[in-house]
Parts: structure tokens; sequence; C-alpha cells
């Protein structure tokens, strides 16, 4: 009998401390955004809470909207309420597809090349800090709850409201109903289509990441929980939160050659 000892097994091909080295880089970043985003909703959590204000607000977005003629949000809901399959599809979307899109999208950002993973959370964090000025200065109730406050649009609460499998309730401490503009639903879930859209050239990918905020964008309005205005101010805010990151990108970047610089020339010095 031949007996293999451990010297004459066979060496994997890579050391294992090797193979796990980027294990603590990539937990110190994900943590970094996850206590960041506990904050964010903290402080939207403890907005003040101005009922009055808010449904005035919406009233006045209804009011613009009309005015332009796309005030279409209640017959897109009403088609979606004919088939309860279709209306649970658009809870299940809006509920659940949020924050995995996010998380995923930031995985392979980070694996493609961690800078391109800081970018788009750079964005991200810009992003919260206008939404935190707009929960504080000019909060908005969503059309779900227009009902409850005399307004009766036709809006029907399907996530909140009863009749559904879909559970999306939130802790109280960071729960507030009249942050409905800007909208991250759709502005975030745009932001990860955007990600996707100029890290690959496949198209498949291009046609997933297109998809996805049109899905969502559906989600939400047959969910009653933002109008379109509500969405178009949440793309605005990435937009410009993407051209504030570009600006950090950049500075990043000077830092960074400076340092290179700085490190080469003590090497030559001692040379």
């Amino acid at each position: 009998m031949t007996i293999r000892t451990m010297s004459a097994a066979r060496p994997l091909p890579f050391p294992a401390a090797a193979r796990l080295a980027w294990v603590p880089s990539f937990g110190r970043d994900f943590g970094i955004v996850l206590a960041v985003i506990g904050v964010y909703f903290l402080g939207r959590g403890i907005a003040p809470t101005r009922i009055d204000f808010s449904v005035a607000v919406t009233e006045q977005l209804i009011a613009f909207e009309q005015s332009i003629n796309i005030f279409w949000e209640p017959q897109v809901q009403e088609w979606s309420l004919r088939h309860h399959a279709v209306q649970e599809a658009a809870n299940f979307v809006y509920a659940y597809l949020h924050f995995p899109v996010l998380a995923l999208v930031g995985a392979w950002l980070w694996v493609r090349g961690r800078e391109r993973f800081l970018f788009m959370r750079d964005v991200m964090f810009v992003s919260m800090v206008i939404g935190l000025v707009f929960y504080y200065a000019v909060p908005a109730a969503p059309p779900r709850l227009l009902a409850a406050h005399g307004y009766d649009f036709g809006f029907t609460d399907t996530v909140f409201g009863g009749n559904t499998s879909v559970q999306y309730a939130q802790p109280s401490l960071i729960l507030n109903e009249y942050a409905a503009i800007p909208s991250f639903h759709f502005g975030w879930i745009a932001l990860a289509s955007a990600a996707i859209w100029v890290n690959t050239g496949s198209r498949v990918a291009r046609t997933g990441a297109v998809l996805l905020t049109v899905v969502m964008s559906w989600a939400i309005v047959a969910s009653a929980n933002h109008f379109f205005v509500d969405m178009a101010l949440g793309g605005l805010v990435i937009i410009v939160s993407w051209q504030v990151a570009k600006r950090l990108e950049r500075r990043r970047q000077l830092r960074a050659a400076i340092v290179v610089f700085a490190a080469r020339r003590e090497v030559r010095e001692a040379a």
C-alpha cells in the first residue's frame, strides 16, 4: 500500500492567502457603503413630518403634470390593477428589486476595477446628500397617500394597502412616508443601469440595463408610489451627482499621481 504524504500532494496553483487577498478590501469598501446608507436612512427617517405642506407640494406636482398633459399615472395603475398577477409583479419589482440590483452591480464593478466601483459609490453618496436636502426642505406625499388626505385621484395603495403577498415594512426609525421627491427607486436603478452601460460593450448587458430602468419605472407608477415628475427629479439628481463624482474622481487621480511622483523622486534621490 502506498501512503501519500502531504508533501507529495499536488500543490495548489495559487497560495490560499493570495486567492483571498481581495476579501478585506472588498469587505471594507462595502462596509463603508452600508454604514453611509444607514446614516442616510436615519437622516431621512428623522426628518420632520409636515403633512399639510407635503400634500400641498404634491398638489402642485399634479397641477404641473396636468398642465403639460403627462398626468397618466392613474391610467397606468388602472391597467395594472386589471390582473392581480400583474399588480403583484409591480409590487415585487418595487419592493425587492431595488437594493439587490445595486449590490450586484456594485460587486460586478468592484471585480472589473475598484475605481469603477468607487465612482458609482461617490455618485450614490452625493445623491444621498441632495436627497436629504429635499426631504427636509420640500417633503412630498406619494400618490398612494392622497386619498387618505381627501384627494381622490383614483390611486390605490397596492404595496401597503393589503391584498398582496409582498412585505415591504420598514422600521419606524427610518420610515418617512413623505419623502417622495426625488424618487431614488428610479434614480438609483437608473444609476445602476448607467453604470452597466458605460462599463461594458455587450449589447445583451446594455439591453438588460435599459430594461431594468423601464421595468422599475412601470412598477413605481403601477404601485402608486411616485409620479413621473418625482422620477424625473430622481434622474436629474443622479445626473448632477455624476458630474460631482467626476470632479471627485479627477481629484483622487491627481492625488494618486502626486504620491507616485513623490515616491519616484525619493527613489531617484536615494540612488
